[in-house]
């Protein structure tokens, strides 16, 4: 019987001591598996400030498109009008040339003299 209990408080402190050692690997493993989550929240929190920034950029490219598209429009608008000015411009050249020479069948060019030196 002795051998018996000898054998059971073996077995009982063994298991005691298996016990222990996996309780530890479990505080082991928690403290790992917190560690973890801490540095997932970090990454989320990243991951939400850069989410943040990229919608802002994203805003100011479409207020920067929509300002590109209108200044497009400006410059088009200003060639027109530049292109509509020169077509004006050469019609007041021609006019202006057409009045010229028919003022210059009408009226003798007169060369004027030079005044006489005393």
């Amino acid at each position: 019987m002795d051998k018996i209990k000898n054998n059971f408080v073996v077995v009982v402190v063994a298991l005691v001591i298996l016990c222990i050692v996996l309780a530890g690997y479990a505080a082991s493993l928690n403290a790992q598996l917190n560690a973890e989550k801490i540095k997932t929240m970090q990454l989320n929190d990243q991951i939400a400030g850069l989410n943040t920034k990229v919608n802002d950029l994203q805003v100011q490219l479409v207020s920067s498109t929509t300002k590109v598209d209108d200044q497009a429009a400006l410059v088009s608008n200003l060639q027109s009008s530049l292109d509509k000015a020169s077509v004006e411009l050469e019609k007041l050249k021609t006019a202006y040339s057409d009045l010229e020479s028919k003022l210059k069948e009408q009226v003798p060019v007169n060369v004027p003299q030079q005044p006489v030196a005393n």
